[in-house]
């Protein structure tokens, strides 16, 4: 039977698998850290997975030119044409882990996504989907075509009230042009908590991603407004998201950032925003939006991936 190495290859862990027919089984975890290049890792989770195939596909989280990207956050490079040779292997290809998340879309259970709007996806139609995390990542699957890769999120950010276009004043003042990326990726929340605290005349400390969680756990004003500033302003993005790439099959929110802080705000301020086109709003009711709780959606991809 034929097999395909894949490979989701974050930060800190190298996820592995063997591909089959569109799915894979066991998973092999490698911490990064642990090996200074990536080929004793990739030959460690074979000798775990017990496999022999003759062709790989690495997910990285990082830009790809020429069939060469370095790990944001590690110190792993990668040369897929060298990295073949090096491990015996006829063929590897290198795609970027978002590209690999959109590949997963269509083949996600119902258990493996928590539905905000049920809405009527129109079949055959784009689905989107979108991450926040190190930066602000968007893709979309077309069926029948393969998927749609994009620099979405380095956009110029759009506020819709006046707390968001005060924010977007105060950090032009500060660095320039404002992406949407600079208010909902990488640091984003931390930018927010930072600019609202200013804004509102109180002094807070520095805080990042996980300390402003634990604060609006614990009921702080600024750093609940922060979260809550930033699930508006991601509906307001995912919704111009849907109506840039016509996403009438669904969009979906990926990544970390979006399921720690998914229970924190109602999703109708979410949905809302997302819907907050008079003249569209019926077209942007209808489409489902979900949050992907699957635990490795880009191994999901990538064994779509390894068909094609």
């Amino acid at each position: 039977m034929h097999e395909v190495l894949i490979a989701d290859l974050g930060g800190t862990r190298a996820r592995f698998a063997l591909a089959r027919e569109g799915r894979f089984g066991q998973v092999a975890a490698q911490r990064v850290a642990d090996h200074a290049t990536p080929a004793p890792a990739i030959r460690a989770a074979l000798a775990a997975l017990g496999g022999a195939p003759q062709e790989a596909i690495l997910a990285v989280a990082a830009p790809i030119s020429e069939g060469r990207a370095r790990l944001t956050n590690a110190t792993w490079a990668l040369d897929a044409a060298e990295l073949a040779g090096e491990l015996g292997l006829a063929r590897m290809r290198l795609v970027n882990d978002l590209e690999a998340m959109a590949w997963s879309l269509p083949a996600l259970e119902a258990e493996e996504v928590e539905t905000w709007a049920e809405g009527v996806p129109v079949a055959g139609a784009p689905m989107a989907v979108v991450a926040p995390g190190t930066g602000l990542g968007v893709a979309a699957f077309l069926p029948g075509l393969g998927v749609l890769a994009t620099e979405a999120g380095h956009a110029s950010f759009a506020p819709r009230d006046a707390m968001e276009e005060a924010l977007l004043a105060w950090l032009r003042e500060r660095q320039g042009a404002v992406s949407t990326e600079d208010l909902l990726g990488g640091v984003g929340l931390s930018t927010l908590h930072e600019g609202i605290a200013r804004l509102r005349g109180v002094k807070a400390p520095a805080l990042d991603g996980a300390g402003i969680d634990e604060a609006a756990e614990a009921g702080d004003p600024v750093a609940l407004e922060a979260v809550a500033v930033f699930w508006r302003a991601l509906g307001g993005f995912c919704g111009d998201v849907a109506l840039t790439l016509g996403a009438r099959g669904g969009v979906y929110l990926a990544g970390g950032v979006a399921q720690s802080f998914a229970g924190m705000l109602p999703r109708e301020a979410f949905l809302e925003r997302f819907r907050d086109r008079p003249r569209m709003r019926d077209y942007l009711t209808r489409i489902p939006i979900r949050l992907i709780t699957h635990k490795q959606p880009g191994l999901v991809g990538l064994a779509r991936m390894a068909q094609t």
